[in-house]
């Protein structure tokens, strides 16, 4: 399909950088939770706030992957926005909690460049797609009553990520496991990122346009689930912030399953 504007070789080139520092924080927190006294930027306890970061990464790696082969701009405008302001939480996190990390580390040249990056470079490559696009209309708009919905869930999520981040005794007093307020903080960035996801989806406005961003809705309650289940006896499974926490990632996966319906072609053709 040759319609909208192409994704030039700059962003393309960096969705693949992205790809490589979401395998490296795949390959340690996603798998091994328990070594990031060994292979991580800090070291993370107890393991299942770990196992829970690496839930996140692995939800959003399949993203970068899609846009390096989406074809058009309109097609992965979609993460851009919640990716910088993603990226600025968490270089901000870093910033505030420095003497928690191990600076010396490789593990942490490559954390604190997967942030320090981002934000400027994918600035500066939004507006130059910008200067190049071509104003088209959506072809399979999203019905009004959708796109409330992902706008409304959207702003619950970012208020409390943003929240959480600001005063992250929120997030570390009354919950399910034990949280430290870095680790609250690197959690309420991901917050923050799939709830300006689904604020972006709705101001896109058609399917072909936010079907790039679905696995981040789609695939953090089954993975949250599966790598909580691992260090099972660290969790209270009884606690309502969790039970409230995990009916919200289930609205948010059913309605990542229904906008996920079509004809995939038009998103990356």
């Amino acid at each position: 399909m040759n319609y909208g504007s192409s994704v030039t070789l700059p962003l393309r080139l960096w969705f693949g950088a992205e790809v490589f520092f979401g395998l490296a924080a795949i390959l340690s927190i996603t798998i091994a939770p328990q070594d990031t006294a060994s292979n991580f930027a800090w070291t993370i306890k107890p393991t299942v706030t770990a196992a829970i970061l690496g839930a996140f990464y692995a939800s959003v790696a399949p993203i970068f992957v899609l846009a390096m082969v989406a074809r058009r701009w309109e097609m992965v405008r979609v993460i851009i926005w919640p990716a910088i302001v993603f990226t600025s939480i968490e270089l901000a996190a870093t910033w505030i909690h420095w003497d928690k990390f191990r600076v010396e580390s490789d593990s942490f040249a490559l954390w604190y460049a997967s942030y320090l990056l981002p934000p400027p470079i994918f600035l500066a490559l939004f507006f130059y797609q910008v200067r190049r696009q071509v104003s088209l209309p959506a072809l399979e708009p999203i019905a009004k009553p959708m796109r409330i919905a992902l706008c409304a869930l959207g702003c619950l999520f970012t208020i409390e990520g943003l929240y959480s981040f600001v005063r992250p005794e929120h997030f570390t007093a009354n919950h399910a496991f034990d949280v430290t307020a870095l680790t609250a903080r690197a959690t309420a960035g991901w917050i923050v990122a799939l709830g300006l996801m689904m604020v972006s989806m709705a101001w896109e406005g058609a399917h072909e346009r936010v079907r790039i961003g679905l696995p981040f809705l789609i695939l953090p309650l089954p993975l949250l689930l599966v790598q909580m289940s691992r260090f099972a006896d660290e969790v209270d499974w009884s606690h309502p912030r969790l039970i409230a926490a995990l009916v919200m990632f289930a609205a948010t996966s059913l309605l990542g399953l229904w906008l996920a319906r079509g004809n995939w072609r038009t998103s990356l053709s």
